[in-house]
């Protein structure tokens, strides 16, 4: 007499694995997305969601290992014990000296958590009540074997076959009655179709619903204010004039109020307190400039702190001279320093060149 308890075949497999490729699809997609790859990066939160894709492979993993692998192997006496996360185990059927029974109402349990914590009032309540009345009434029973002290394996009903049919044969063992031959039918539990097991679906359900609040978060936290939108400054070494607008295109012009010829111009990208200092020592890593090199620096100077640190770069597009381009393609200027005097001094360094500016807000 040959069979094996395990998994009944379970097209809610098929959707978890589905589910698992539809997620980290979306979770590139998204992790490369122009709009907020930088932000991602520079806030260092890309690895959150690389653990996401790292999940969804194990679900994806794990959705064929649970529905492959069988739990017990029966041939004749001899009997291979498969624990689902241990090694396998070879038994006789005498070395089984004891078992356990109890309704397997983990299902309905799951789904009163669930209701609990996403839908709350009645229909949370209904879903407790049905909980309660599996628990008193259970459809499905789970089994456990021991030799000994010893536990050999917890095995159930719910959307296993064969389960009786092995409970069958050790309760007949136990009770000292004969072996059943090869010929001995199945039960009619064991015969039933596959009962859809809703664990994947929950947990992969869970994860999407992990995913889309991290997603929500990251579009919606807050970022630096940009306190250069829609400002001008004077230089105070040499009159020049910069100039920022709201759509974070700026104008560097060389005498204020000449606005023809002489300017440089193009984009810029705007920091301001500890997200300056992330964005220091992460995108402008290159400079190798530590935040605790800037901390040092902010303590020694009493007008200097974290909150009045800036740092931003300015993507050059054009650099007008005596009427012509000297550009032929973009280049990048970085600067670091701090917002004083209420926000009405700009006191900044080049850190490529090393010039230092002091702007006055008009």
């Amino acid at each position: 007499m040959s069979f094996e308890v395990r998994k009944k075949k379970n097209p809610g497999m098929i959707a978890v694995r589905v589910l698992c490729v539809l997620m980290i699809a979306a979770i590139l997609w998204f992790i490369n997305w122009d709009l907020v790859r930088d932000a991602l990066r520079q806030e260092g939160v890309d690895i959150i969601f690389m653990g996401f894709i790292g999940i969804f492979l194990l679900l994806f993993a794990y959705s064929f290992y649970a529905q492959r692998r069988p739990r017990i192997e029966v041939n004749g006496r001899n009997i291979v014990i498969y624990p689902l996360w241990r090694p396998s185990k070879k038994i006789t059927l005498r070395e089984i000296t004891s078992r356990k029974e109890k309704g397997d109402t983990s299902g309905e349990q799951l789904d009163a958590a669930i209701g609990g914590m996403l839908l709350g009032g009645m229909p949370a309540y209904a879903l407790q009540q049905r909980y309660s009345s599996a628990l008193q009434s259970p459809k499905e029973m789970s089994y456990t074997y021991y030799s000994g002290d010893t536990k050999l394996i917890t095995v159930s009903t719910k959307g296993m076959e064969n389960v009786e049919r092995f409970d069958n044969m050790v309760v007949d063992k136990l009770e000292g009655k004969p072996l059943p031959g090869a010929g001995v039918k199945m039960s009619a539990e064991d015969m039933e179709p596959a009962k859809k097991t809703r664990l994947p679906l929950v947990l992969g359900g869970l994860l999407g619903l992990a995913c889309v609040a991290a997603v929500v978060v990251i579009l919606f936290r807050p970022h630096s204010p940009d306190l250069l939108a829609g400002t001008s400054w004077v230089a105070t070494n040499d009159g020049s004039q910069w100039v920022f607008r709201g759509d974070q295109t700026f104008h560097w012009y060389q005498t204020k109020g000449e606005t023809d010829d002489n300017y440089f111009a193009g984009t810029y990208e705007f920091h301001i307190g500890q997200d300056a200092l992330n964005y220091l020592t992460t995108e402008l890593s290159r400079y190798a400039v530590t935040e605790r090199e800037m901390r040092d620096v902010i303590s020694r100077v009493p007008e200097y702190t974290v909150d009045n640190f800036v740092c931003f770069s300015c993507v050059n597009q054009s650099f007008m001279l005596d009427g012509k381009e000297q550009l032929s393609e973009e280049t990048v200027s970085s600067y670091f320093g701090f917002l004083l005097l209420d926000g009405t001094y700009l006191d900044i360094a080049n850190m490529t060149t090393g010039t230092y500016y002091g702007f006055i807000k008009e």
